[in-house]
């Protein structure tokens, strides 16, 4: 069965592939497993050194990599370029970690006792097109570099992406098998989790095939890490700095990657003595984005990356109309081509507070009461990030306290940094990428007594 990757600014087609066969996919998979017993021998420091060669390998083909994503998923190329950055900037930080990070010594009557983190084998990747590369890297480095080995099952529309990926990885010298990309269609899917070889599941993507992932792996026994959507609260206190800055990044975190962020501020929660000023603010933001050649340096926005998601967000935008919602800014809309738009809700309870809308609509509501704060960011069944404004630091910390998100940040956008664990709660998902802790979640967690 063949399929296409689809240029989203035009729907011209771009390449064909194949989706690989049953015998294909039991031949790969004892290739990884192959992989696998040879590459859990190798020392920490020679994984480091195959993932420096990596980067660099990354850093000379930054522009090939970003005119692939870009073309695959109709993201500007500046920002595409951004993308690869931060993949080597991931690599840097995780090759200038130490191997005793992988032993924890504890303190008892024995003569030794410790905790050792030990590599499990071959791990699922199911990796989604909004971020084609960094996603992959940000899932693939840190159990690369316990000594796990990886098969990817990339999204059909950046499957270019991940194919190059793979190429780059043979390229930088990594042993045969350590990582593989399977161009397999849905159906697949179950029989690679069930496979024995398979030891663990990772997937970012929506919260219903989260679900069905989760069950899955569950229904096989295998560990998995679901980072799943978000609708992440943006919470502007009257007392905020600068109130002009505040919208500026408020609209940056909103239409970054056109909106297809699960970490952007989908929700804007401002105190209603300010909100008039913010929305003014944020309009005039929001129109410094315009249409334009995503292969301009220039251009800010780019497209949605699917036809038929472009049609779902045009939806979700009429029928929060309908429902209610003021128009501050309206949208255009031309084919995969959607304009950042801004609505305000006055009814605190409306139900897009429990969907997610990925693309570049903002959303406004207001508060009076700072008591109103928590309940109000709380009112949704993601728990992905918030980010607090306002100058009263131990305000924002008391307030964080209340919020049931897997991250909060104050006086900043939400954003991925490979210093911090990233994930979140409720239907988010569970588990964490990135830090120390991504490295131990695919890990056997190996207690060690030595008696005298």
């Amino acid at each position: 069965m063949r399929f296409h990757t689809i240029n989203p600014v035009d729907n011209n087609i771009l390449n064909t592939y194949s989706f690989i066969e049953n015998k294909d996919i039991r031949d790969k998979l004892s290739i990884a497993q192959k992989a696998y017993e040879k590459w859990k021998d190798f020392s920490f420091s020679s994984r480091i050194g195959y993932i420096m060669k990596l980067s660099s390998s990354m850093q000379d083909l930054i522009d090939i990599i970003a005119y692939l994503i870009t073309q695959e998923m109709g993201k500007p190329i500046t920002q595409s370029r951004l993308e690869v950055k931060k993949c080597i900037k991931l690599c840097e930080y995780y090759y200038h970690l130490e191997e005793s990070i992988l032993f924890q010594d504890i303190s008892t009557e024995y003569e030794k006792s410790y905790i050792r983190f030990e590599s499990i084998g071959s791990i699922l990747g199911i990796m989604p097109w909004n971020y084609p590369i960094w996603q992959t890297i940000r899932f693939v480095i840190p159990n690369i570099l316990l000594g796990n080995v990886i098969v990817l099952k990339p999204a059909t529309n950046t499957a270019g992406c991940s194919l190059l990926l793979e190429k780059i990885f043979i390229e930088s010298g990594f042993p045969k098998g350590v990582f593989q990309v399977f161009l397999m269609d849905i159906p697949k899917i179950e029989s690679v989790i069930a496979d024995p070889i398979i030891q663990g599941v990772s997937f970012t993507g929506s919260h219903l095939a989260g679900s069905h992932i989760g069950y899955l792996s569950g229904k096989y026994i295998k560990k998995s890490v679901l980072e799943l959507g978000g609708n992440d609260a943006f919470v502007v206190m009257r007392d905020v700095e600068d109130l002009k800055k505040t919208a500026k990044l408020a609209t940056e975190s909103r239409l970054n990657n056109t909106g297809q962020t699960c970490i952007s501020a989908k929700r804007f929660i401002v105190d209603n003595f300010i909100v008039d000023d913010f929305i003014d603010l944020v309009i005039q933001e929001m129109k410094q984005y315009q249409r334009g050649d995503v292969h301009d340096e220039y251009t800010k926005i780019g497209y949605i990356s699917r036809v038929d998601l472009s049609e779902k967000l045009y939806k979700q935008y009429q029928d929060i109309i309908s429902n209610g919602g003021k128009v501050c800014l309206q949208t255009t809309r031309d084919g995969n081509f959607f304009s950042p738009c801004l609505l305000k809700i006055e009814d605190n309870n409306f139900s897009y507070n429990q969907e997610e809308i990925f693309g570049p609509i903002g959303i406004v509501y207001t508060f009076s009461n700072e008591e109103e704060i928590h309940s109000m960011v709380n009112a949704t069944c993601y728990g992905l990030g918030a980010s607090i404004w306002t100058k009263d630091i131990k305000k924002a910390e008391s307030l964080s306290k209340k919020i049931n998100t897997g991250m909060v940040f104050v006086n900043d956008i939400v954003k991925s940094d490979p210093r911090f664990p990233f994930g979140g709660i409720k239907k988010s998902g569970y588990g964490r990428e990135l830090s120390v802790l991504s490295i131990k979640e695919f890990s056997n967690c190996k207690t060690i007594i030595i008696n005298k």
